[in-house]
């Protein structure tokens, strides 16, 4: 390959079949450049590595299979490496391509968007529902709020439906707070500036400190929902007040949010300020 323009990165744990199809569909997308994929293994099983190795077939593809769960962001940093193009591709492993041309529009709008760091299409969820992939940069007291019966009280209601993103036009072309890393183009050049996913969590809160540092380091981060992509909707991180204290993982979310909530509890909202810098007027989402 001598255009390579873009690096995909799929982290698996034990999604081995949707990654196989995953990667298979990524490989049918028409694009003027070449891409290369990195399948990244974290679930420590032989059964689900063997599975992975029909993969091996496509000569763009690099697998890296861990003997020990790294987490999701550390697992993803240690492949920087690796990365080449001017575009890191983040992606899900339950991401299905029904349109072949996604891969090619998405870096088209970036090429001649200059000011965008992060671009996200739309996502829809087996059940047809259009996923939750926009969020607000995250207040720890409503995504408490949002898994207990606090969210009907009346006058937090509406902040958690503001948290969830649920007034916006989900077909509008619009720059928003943050993106879930489920399917999102990245610059390299920001991915190597801000060192990647940042370091201080382990499973979550990756994606909302990697849109928080595009802000701040004068890029855009922009929901594109001229494409879509589809995904089966389910999230490690779902669950109820009661689910946390039976779910690592539900407490890890926990631990991570408080971990981003501290770090930024001082600092100004950076999409904010950089309207402010660039004395634009723009609507909030």
């Amino acid at each position: 390959m001598n255009n390579i323009k873009v690096t995909a990165i799929v982290l698996d744990y034990f999604k081995a079949d949707q990654v196989v199809k995953n990667i298979e569909g990524l490989n049918q997308q028409k694009t003027d450049f070449d891409f290369n994929i990195i399948v990244i293994d974290n679930s420590c099983s032989q059964d689900n590595a063997n599975k992975l190795l029909s993969l091996n077939r496509f000569t763009n593809v690099s697998m890296v299979i861990n003997t020990q769960n790294l987490g999701y962001i550390k697992a993803h940093n240690e492949v920087s490496h690796l990365i080449k193009g001017d575009y890191v591709f983040i992606i899900n492993p339950d991401i299905e391509w029904r349109d072949n041309d996604v891969l090619q529009k998405m870096v088209a709008y970036m090429d001649t968007h200059q000011d965008i760091g992060i671009l996200g299409p739309k996502q829809i969820e087996i059940t047809g529902k259009v996923a939750m992939s926009v969020r607000a940069f995250p207040k720890f007291f409503l995504q408490v709020a949002r898994r207990t019966f606090l969210r009907k009280l009346p006058f937090l209601k509406k902040w958690v439906s503001y948290d969830e993103m649920k007034h916006i036009d989900y077909d509008k072309t619009q720059d928003v707070d943050w993106l879930q890393s489920s399917c999102v183009l990245v610059r390299s050049d920001l991915w190597f500036k801000i060192g990647g996913f940042s370091k201080d969590y382990f499973l979550f809160m990756g994606d909302v400190e990697l849109s928080w540092q595009t802000w701040k380091n004068g890029l855009r981060v922009v929901y594109y929902p001229e494409l879509t992509v589809y995904a089966d909707g389910e999230r490690c991180s779902q669950g109820g007040f009661k689910k946390f204290f039976t779910s690592w993982v539900l407490r890890q979310h926990v631990k991570d949010s408080l971990r981003y909530r501290w770090k930024f509890i001082f600092d100004k909202n950076p999409r904010q300020e950089y309207y402010k810098k660039n004395e634009i007027n723009k609507v909030h989402n």
